[in-house]
């Protein structure tokens, strides 16, 4: 990126995960918090763009960022100032696992027998989600050599399955329960085959070199804002977690070797 991709543009935050029409006020109220308490968090929340290229651009100050890249790709771009812990009953702190939806009670065995169904079409939001496509793999124990769908989004690979245009997915379990919430229909006739790994929830971050003191009262203002039902209710978060690097350098090694 050069210096005329960034001229003019004021630092700012991007929290777009899980950027859901009905939740984007309460991810605004929680960050109207976190200013009241830091006062060098940007004042600007964007909801704009591509959320993979906010985790790349110096002037986004803090972002959420899917684990994945995070151990593999941004590692001298970013400092890592924890997590939010999960209020979901298949969760543990801030792990958790995707769930496996098929159109098919037996579509996981066939993607693992030993010879997959060449019929069998997965799929997926991107290569290089945590809690989709690798996490998928993860299940499958082996690399997939058929057909894949890539759609995006989790939204979208669930909607692949539901009209018959895939077979097998790995499914954020925060972003179905999420959907749910909105439609509780919104997975009916798909068939839950299996889990995920154990995995961390996607990242808080900030950039290289960001003192650790404004890391720690960045993580402690996170903390007292999901505290507040309002915020921590909605977006199904109990709590915040400091953590480093480290805890997410062992997703790297859940793609399987094998064919």
């Amino acid at each position: 990126m050069t210096g005329s991709d960034t001229a003019g543009v004021r630092p700012y935050a991007s929290l777009g995960m899980y950027p859901f029409a009905h939740l984007v006020p309460v991810w605004d109220r929680l960050w109207t918090a976190v200013q009241r308490q830091v006062p060098w968090a940007p004042e600007q929340l964007r909801w704009d763009g591509e959320v993979q290229d906010h985790w790349r651009h110096p002037r986004c100050a803090v972002a959420h960022v899917c684990g994945w890249p995070v151990a593999a790709e941004l590692g001298d771009l970013i400092e890592v100032v924890g997590a939010f812990t999960l209020a979901l009953a298949d969760a543990d702190g801030h792990r958790y696992r995707s769930v496996l939806l098929a159109t098919e009670p037996d579509a996981l065995a066939r993607a693992t027998a030993h010879h997959p169904d060449p019929d069998l079409v997965l799929a997926a939001n991107s290569a290089d989600s945590l809690s989709g496509w690798i996490s998928l793999l993860a299940a499958l124990g082996r690399s997939w050599p058929g057909a894949v769908r890539w759609t995006g989004a989790h939204v979208r690979s669930l909607a692949a399955l539901r009209a018959g245009e895939a077979h097998l997915a790995c499914i954020d379990s925060l972003t179905l329960a999420h959907l749910r919430a909105v439609d509780p229909a919104v997975d009916a006739g798909l068939h839950v085959v299996g889990r995920g790994p154990w995995i961390p929830n996607p990242a808080i971050v900030v950039r290289r070199g960001t003192p650790l003191e404004a890391r720690g009262a960045l993580a402690g203002a996170l903390r007292a804002a999901v505290a507040d039902p309002a915020v921590g209710g909605p977006l199904r978060y109990d709590g915040f977690v400091e953590l480093s690097a480290a805890e997410y350098e062992p997703t790297t090694r859940l793609i399987p070797a094998t064919p």
